[in-house]
C-alpha cells in the first residue's frame, strides 16, 4: 500500500471538519447578543407600519428683556436709546446749564424745543425727568441741584407743550448714579465727569 493512498482517509476528515468550522459561526453570529451587565434598554414606542410619526409640541417660556438701541451725536451733547415702546433721551448738562447752575442757556432753549415737539408727536402717558451732578460738592448740595436742574427742563417742556395731556415727573438723584468714572488711574477725569453732569428723559411712546 502506498503512502498516498494512507493519505486519503485523513485528508477527507480534515475537509469535513472544516466545512462544519465554516458553516458555524454563520449560525452563531445571526444570534442576537445579550447586553453588557448594567445596560438598561428601554423599549421605544410602537408604530404600526404606514402610521404617521409626528414630533410633539413644547412651549417655552423665557424671560424677554426690552432690547434698546443706542445712538449719539458727535459732540456728545445728547444719546438716545429707543426700543419698541420706549424712549430714553441723555442731555449734556453742560449744554444746557452753567457749572453748578439751574438756569437753562439760550442753547438749551433751543434744544428742548426740538425735544418738545418730538414729546408732541410721540409721547404718552407721564414724561420722566432725571436729573444728575458730578461729585464734585456735598451730596445735600448735588441733591438739590440735580432737582433744580430737572425742574427747569420740565418747566420749559411744559411751557411747549401746553394744551397737551402729558404729565411730569421730576426726580434728582446728585452724584448716586454716575454712568462713567471720574478718577482714572488716581487722576481727575473731566470726562468722565462731563458725562455725569446730565438730565434724563423718559416716555413711552
Amino acid at each position: 500500500m502506498s503512502r498516498s493512498a494512507d493519505r486519503r482517509p485523513v485528508l477527507l476528515g480534515l475537509l469535513l471538519a472544516g466545512c462544519v468550522l465554516l458553516t458555524e459561526p454563520a449560525v452563531a453570529w445571526a444570534e442576537p447578543t445579550a447586553p453588557a451587565p448594567g445596560t438598561t434598554i428601554v423599549p421605544g414606542a410602537q408604530v404600526a407600519p404606514g402610521e404617521q410619526v409626528t414630533a410633539p409640541v413644547v412651549d417655552l417660556e423665557t424671560p424677554v428683556r426690552e432690547i434698546f438701541l443706542e445712538t449719539g451725536d458727535l459732540e456728545g451733547v445728547a444719546r438716545e436709546a429707543e426700543s419698541s415702546d420706549r424712549i430714553e433721551l441723555v442731555l449734556a448738562a453742560d449744554v444746557l446749564f452753567a457749572f453748578g447752575k439751574a438756569d437753562l442757556s439760550p442753547a438749551a432753549k433751543v434744544r428742548l424745543a426740538e425735544v418738545a415737539e418730538r414729546l408732541r408727536v410721540q409721547a404718552r402717558g407721564t414724561v420722566r425727568i432725571d436729573g444728575h451732578t458730578d461729585a464734585i460738592g456735598s451730596d445735600a448740595s448735588n441733591l438739590a441741584l440735580s432737582r433744580r436742574r430737572a425742574e427747569a427742563v420740565r418747566d420749559a417742556l411744559r411751557g411747549s407743550l401746553s394744551g397737551t395731556s402729558l404729565a411730569f415727573e421730576v426726580t434728582g438723584f446728585g452724584e448716586s448714579r454716575p454712568v462713567a468714572t471720574e478718577l482714572k488711574n488716581g487722576r481727575d477725569n473731566p470726562a468722565g465727569r462731563a458725562r455725569n453732569r446730565r438730565v434724563e428723559i423718559r416716555f413711552d411712546k
